[in-house]
């Protein structure tokens, strides 16, 4: 009895001491796994891959992916980046016009009450890192389509001096109205001193440009026919001003200073012109008069001078001003002799008041005067009609036409795309006559 207590008990303790020996003898490895199959106690086991290994491979897969998505959006990017460098820009006036001295049934375009288009701008810019690109057309009721700027520019990364060198069509760098975009200017028009002597405000040349803190410095050699509208050469019958087909290149320029609220600058001018007359129809006889050629030597200075000021409460101030003096001396051409009764000193200027009214309205008021011959100019005898130097009569009148022109305008603003323009323009004479001959003009531009 007693030795069958004694095995229960002896068998109870080795029961609760195996766990314990399991739980501290190491568990087999593989070698011993692969001995005991080995000595056949246990059959062989094929091993399955790893899970480790399929994600590896489901990353790679993705990796692979992405690498192509990124490649992708790297040429997009590089593409974006070249779009971005390119800009396209333009602008639409549409117009209607009313002149008091306008006679219906007549030709005279600008005695006209019409709706017209004035402008209609297109152009497109690329600016690269030292190249840039400009090319604009405008086409309107006067003159078509025809090409306003070409430029092709270089540009200075190097210096501090920021020089651009174009060749090409462009604006002539003289003075502050010329400069001004047409869908900057607050008047319809430029002021008459600007129309008369620049009938065209561009030219074909070699342009620099260059800057240094508050220094800016404009100059071009240009072929000196300041146009803008078709080349005149292509029109018949009509007096060749500004077409310079001579090799004699004009020189012009401005040197002016920006201190931010204050804005101001020195322009000359100087160079030849060839003024021509071709086919010109004497309606007396009906027959074509002989071409005529007019060579001339011109010099022309200018000042000109901007300043701003925030009026609290109201808006920005502007005052603008310009004033112009040119000399134009006849010369020896082609065996015909000068003749002094053909120079002439002309001196005219303006000043521009604009006033914004909070963000949307704003008011200009300009007041310009123009005089193409100033007096004492030309020798007493261009007066005597017992001279034979001509044109005595034509030089009487000249003497006896400065103009002075005052113009308002209201300037509406539905955005920063759209403006509404009306203004009224008075001109006067210098002779005293009253002639009615004022300009109501209403215009509505869309730009982008």
């Amino acid at each position: 009895m007693k030795t069958r207590q004694i095995h229960g008990t002896l068998l109870a303790v080795s029961m609760l001491a195996a766990p314990a020996a399991l739980a501290q003898e190491p568990l087999a490895g593989p070698s011993a796994l692969a001995s005991e199959a080995t000595q056949g106690t246990a059959p062989p086991v094929e091993a399955s891959p790893p899970v480790a290994s399929a994600l590896e491979q489901r990353l790679a897969t993705v990796e692979s992916k992405a690498a192509g998505t990124e490649e992708a959006v790297g040429a997009l990017q590089s593409s974006v980046d070249s779009l971005k460098k390119i800009k396209i820009s333009g602008y639409v006036q549409g117009r209607y016009e009313y002149h008091q001295d306008a006679v219906d049934g007549t030709s005279k375009i600008k005695n006209e009450n019409r709706f017209y288009v004035r402008h209609g701008y297109l152009g497109a810019r690329y600016e690269g890192k030292n190249a840039e690109y400009f090319l604009q057309v405008d086409g309107n009721n006067n003159d078509g389509l025809v090409l306003k700027d070409a430029e092709a520019s270089f540009i200075d990364t190097w210096t501090p001096l920021h020089i651009k060198l174009t060749l090409g069509q462009f604006k002539l760098p003289f003075g502050y109205e010329i400069l001004q975009s047409d869908a900057d200017r607050e008047m319809p028009e430029r002021s008459q001193v600007i129309l008369s002597l620049f009938p065209g405000d561009r030219d074909r040349g070699l342009r620099l440009q260059a800057s240094y803190e508050f220094l800016r410095l404009s100059a071009a050699l240009v072929n000196g026919a300041s146009f803008g509208q078709k080349d005149p050469s292509n029109f018949f019958g009509v007096t060749q001003n500004g077409y310079d087909p001579n090799g004699f290149k004009t020189v012009v320029g401005r040197l002016g200073v920006d201190l931010g609220s204050l804005v101001g600058g020195f322009s000359w001018m100087w160079g030849r012109t060839l003024d021509t007359t071709f086919g010109k129809l004497d309606v007396t006889t009906d027959k074509l008069l002989p071409d005529t050629y007019a060579y001339y030597a011109q010099t022309r200075l200018g000042a000109d001078v901007q300043g701003y000021l925030d009026v609290p409460s109201v808006g920005g101030l502007a005052l603008k001003g310009e004033v112009i003096w040119a000399r134009k001396t006849n010369m020896e051409y082609s065996g015909t002799a000068a003749n002094s009764c053909l120079n002439s000193q002309s001196l005219g200027w303006m000043i521009t008041l604009v006033q914004n009214i909070g963000p949307y309205f704003g008011v200009a008021l300009r007041l310009d005067e123009f005089d193409p011959l100033l007096s004492g100019t030309v020798d007493s005898k261009c007066y005597d009609t017992t001279v034979t130097a001509k044109p005595t009569a034509a030089v009487a009148a000249r003497d006896m036409d400065k103009v002075y022109r005052f113009g308002a305008a209201l300037l509406a603003h539905g955005s920063a795309n759209v403006k509404f323009t009306l203004s009224y323009e008075h001109p006067w004479e210098q002779t005293g006559a009253k002639i009615a001959n004022d300009i109501v003009t209403a215009q509505l531009q869309a730009r982008f």
